[in-house]
């Protein structure tokens, strides 16, 4: 049963064409990602030949060439910030259609004139959407791969294949957060437009509100980059700062960091405890979805909106 409530949401998000669309959209911010890393690429070797034609001409030595030493996945880190800011977005209409949709439609009424169980139906929706979104990063992974052979001119090493998925793997489990909020936000309330702009109050808390707070900065230093860590004086700051641990999305970015290579080396126990609020956080998002919809009464009218 549980299949079969997922495969009747995706087939709604198909005929919506709203998986064409979150498709084409993820699909553009890949190519992006790649437009860049390449044009960035071409740029620096074209800058870096010149150079060593100079130093040449000098009788000089020249430098190392910068891609020797620069991790190859680092073309593709624009990604990290794509996904918390569009993806995340896209994510949440994909949660709050599973919902909403039924809600407004009567499909509720109908599909619990049968025996079926609130938990199963809440997991066939979940199902839904990350089937959804997997499909969609994994087309992301075959346009990152294809980018890295473009640009390298040589077929991705394993390694780089593996930490290429491990990235999308960890995007999937932080975009999954927001398909849920989207979907608890749907079952807190009647209204479609207040649960819609109740999950982007939510997305907007954690992709912008928490990380600021939690920097330990001065909301001055994200204006001026010169700008030094909180002094002693700013207690408040010290104090949220704490808190950091807690805010998945500095977690999410600092986790990709590491494993893109794009940042100083850590142990894989510290890079796992970065991924565990999100995780978490999305663990705690079903069961209160699940409890909402155990209380959610399906035999009255729609949505009022």
């Amino acid at each position: 049963m549980i299949g079969a409530i997922a495969a009747h949401q995706v087939l709604s998000l198909r005929r919506q064409r709203t998986f064409t669309a979150i498709l084409v959209t993820f699909l553009s911010m890949a190519a992006v990602a790649g437009v860049i890393g390449w044009s960035s690429h071409r740029t620096i070797v074209r800058v870096y030949d010149e150079a060593v034609r100079m130093l040449a001409a000098r009788g000089e030595r020249a430098p190392a060439n910068p891609f020797d030493i620069k991790p190859p996945l680092a073309m593709l880190s624009n990604m990290a910030i794509y996904v918390p800011l569009i993806g995340a977005l896209l994510a949440l209409i994909v949660g709050h259609l599973s919902f909403a949709d039924d809600q407004s439609g009567g499909q509720g009424r109908m599909i619990f004139s049968r025996s079926v169980s609130r938990s199963t139906y809440v997991l066939g929706k979940v199902a839904a959407a990350a089937e959804v979104l997997a499909i969609v990063l994994v087309a992301c992974l075959l346009i990152g791969a294809a980018s890295l052979f473009v640009v390298n001119d040589r077929v991705p090493s394993i390694g780089n294949l593996a930490r290429l998925g491990g990235f999308y793997a960890l995007a999937w489990l932080y975009l999954m957060l927001f398909a849920l909020v989207g979907m608890t936000t749907a079952l807190m309330t009647t209204r479609r437009s207040v649960a819609l702009l109740s999950a982007i109050a939510f997305w907007l808390v954690l992709t912008f509100a928490l990380p600021q707070f939690t920097s330990g900065l001065a909301p001055q230093a994200s204006l001026n980059p010169v700008s030094d860590p909180v002094s002693s004086s700013q207690r408040f700051f010290e104090i949220t700062a704490k808190a950091r641990p807690f805010s998945v999305t500095e977690q999410y970015k600092a986790a990709s960091a590491r494993i893109l290579e794009t940042a100083p080396a850590e142990s894989t126990a510290k890079t796992i405890g970065r991924v565990l609020p999100i995780a978490g956080l999305t663990g705690g998002l079903l069961v209160i979805a699940m409890r909402l919809a155990r209380r959610r009464d399906y035999s009255r009218s729609g949505a009022d909106d």
